[in-house]
């Protein structure tokens, strides 16, 4: 079975268990304090599994001090990736991984602003565990921190001083510069057409657009549409301009987090510990083979 027929069947496994679950709480009205029913707990030990299979190593495990013994690169280029984001909480004794797909499939939109911690742990962490993920040469990274003058990727900094990344864009210009670069890698992957499996993937990690004008959300709605099929794709937090076209949505309010309006509420993961995400940021710039700029 090859990998990406394995993911897809997982992918689906995972989607139906999370469609029957949905369906058994409204139809029983679930209630937090009433125990859960038998089929559920079942279907939440298959959504666990397939987790486990869309999510394997730095995809799905804690992020801690620890993982840095996972091996680094281990994802084909050519595969979609999801990641784990948090758990998923039917009850205090039955959960399951909160997955998102992001590169070969979509985008994720996340409501609150990185202010909120746990906005910050999934801006954070997606991007570290898809680049530790990804072969080196596979991937180009942009980050965009209009909130907070490029704090909120502090720790990526290894990977900026080797030249791989670009410096995060802080004001006006910089954003628009990085939008020009997504727009440019879409442009070749039209000449391209259908020859784009070797084209590298490029991810833009949007931390905080401040100020939001109609112009730059336009432009990333319209991106964000034709993206997927261009290997483009987007992280945002703060976006409560419109939907953004095939995005998994995290809804956040003071005391719930839904993710793809599944009912159950989601404990997102801790932010990754900068020094966590200076490691393994300073062993990808060591490998020094992380691409910067456009493929044409």
């Amino acid at each position: 079975m090859t990998v990406r027929k394995q993911f897809n069947e997982a992918a689906d496994a995972h989607r139906a268990a999370v469609g029957f679950l949905e369906q058994a709480r409204q139809h029983l009205d679930v209630q937090d304090d009433v125990p859960l029913p038998d089929a559920s707990r079942k279907l939440i030990t298959q959504l666990a599994e397939a987790a486990t299979v869309i999510t394997p190593g730095w995809l799905g495990q804690a992020l801690s001090r620890a993982a840095t013994d996972i091996p680094l690169g281990t994802a084909t280029s050519d595969e979609p990736l999801a990641v784990r984001i948090g758990d998923c909480v039917a009850a205090e004794d039955a959960r399951f991984p909160a997955v998102v797909n992001v590169l070969g499939t979509g985008h994720l939109a996340i409501e609150s602003d990185t202010d909120d911690s746990r906005a910050r742990s999934i801006i954070q962490s997606v991007p570290l565990r898809l680049l530790a993920s990804r072969p080196a040469d596979s991937m180009s990274v942009s980050f965009i921190d209009a909130r907070h003058g490029g704090e909120t990727f502090a720790g990526f900094a290894p990977l900026v001083d080797a030249g791989m990344v670009s410096a995060t864009a802080v004001d006006g210009a910089g954003v628009s510069q990085v939008l020009a670069e997504a727009e440019s890698h879409l442009d070749t992957a039209r000449r391209r057409g259908s020859a784009t499996a070797d084209l590298p993937e490029r991810l833009v990690v949007i931390a905080g657009l401040p100020n939001l004008s109609p112009t730059v959300t336009e432009r990333i709605n319209s991106l964000a549409t034709a993206g997927p099929k261009a290997r483009l794709h987007f992280v945002v937090a703060g976006w409560r301009a419109a939907t953004l076209d095939t995005a998994t949505y995290v809804a956040m309010t003071d005391d719930r987090v839904t993710v793809a309006g599944v009912p159950y509420p989601v404990r997102i993961d801790s932010a990754p510990e900068f020094s966590l995400i200076h490691r393994v940021c300073t062993e990808l710039a060591e490998s020094g083979q992380w691409l910067i700029g456009d493929i044409t």
